[in-house]
């Protein structure tokens, strides 16, 4: 009876609070997650064409799923739950690994991932213009003042801009595209089965890219580094959706920001790569913007909250 009165007596912010912490440190794993899959991906580009990479990443990937689709949500969902919504996701996430994986072969990890930090501030703005959801002045600046950081970090017209970095703002496009259509996919749809068609139908559009591209004889420490990266960006899916579901988004949306910190040490320590002073202080501007726009939606979604509650008679 003691231990039930005490568990009675846990005040529920408390639970949050603790259920927060818990998805803070998920997020900040599942970016480590997803940098290492960009490391590995990477050291394997001087050895095998892009799509022959996607092509045997996304068969390990498929293989690895399948049995988890089977055992949660049943491989018939897969077929049920397509629908356009699903249809403009894929053909965005399409986009959007292609333009990426073009991006960071050929840029410097550090600077690829400051410029991926516009998805949030880009996604504010295409909301407030497609789906017509009110945005107000003060997340319009920070959007403005947050893409002044990615031409901080892009800094056309220097010698030291390359033309693949219209891949990566491209792959900011597709991302934003790929995240608005998730919000109309139903929430019964389950994840699993979801990601289960992104991966078949990304590793079916590189296999279509492989006809205009020669394929090399994969060495083993190319199909070593390959399932790694399947395995750590299943990871990166799981620890965000865990997160997401248990924790307050407000509270731990700002942690999606380490993957910055990920990439400028993995960048360093296999590849040599040194950030410059100017993509320094573009990415801290792309992320202060990120998290302010973060703040102000925090606010924005309390005050529809407090007008929609009822008020006594």
């Amino acid at each position: 009876m003691a231990d039930a009165d005490a568990d009675a007596e846990i005040d529920p912010s408390t639970l949050q609070a603790s259920a927060n912490l818990r998805a803070m440190g998920l997020i900040v794993l599942g970016m480590g997650a997803f940098v290492v899959n960009d490391t590995l991906m990477k050291a394997t580009s001087n050895e095998l064409p892009l799509s022959q990479i996607i092509v045997l990443r996304g068969i390990i990937s498929c293989l690895i799923m399948a049995p988890i689709v089977a055992m949660t949500s049943g491989l018939l969902n897969v077929v049920r739950v397509y629908s356009w919504p699903v249809f403009i996701r894929n053909v965005a996430e399409i986009g959007a690994v292609f333009t990426f994986l073009i991006a960071l072969f050929h840029l410097p990890m550090a600077n690829v991932s400051g410029v991926l930090q516009a998805v949030p501030l880009v996604i504010t703005a295409a909301a407030a213009l497609i789906l017509r959801e009110p945005v107000g002045w003060r997340r319009w600046t920070a959007s403005a003042i947050g893409l002044l950081g990615v031409l901080l970090i892009v800094r056309p017209g220097t010698t030291d801009f390359s033309p693949y970095y219209f891949a990566a703002l491209a792959t900011v496009f597709c991302v934003t595209a790929r995240d608005l259509a998730t919000r109309m996919i139903p929430k019964s749809a389950p994840s699993f089965a979801i990601t289960f068609i992104t991966a078949i139908v990304v590793t079916v559009a590189g296999a279509v890219l492989g006809l205009t591209e020669t394929w090399q004889t994969p060495s083993l420490g190319a199909l070593v580094r390959l399932a790694g990266a399947a395995v750590l960006v299943l990871i990166g899916y799981w620890t965000l959706i865990e997160a997401m579901r248990t924790a307050e988004i407000s509270a731990v949306a700002p942690f999606r920001y380490s993957v910055v910190v990920w990439a400028i040490l993995f960048g360093y320590l296999v590849f040599n790569e040194v950030p410059n002073l100017s993509t320094i202080i573009g990415s801290a501007i792309v992320i202060s913007a990120g998290i302010y726009t973060l703040h102000r939606e925090r606010i924005a979604a309390r005050k529809r909250r407090t007008a929609m509650t009822p008020r006594p008679a």
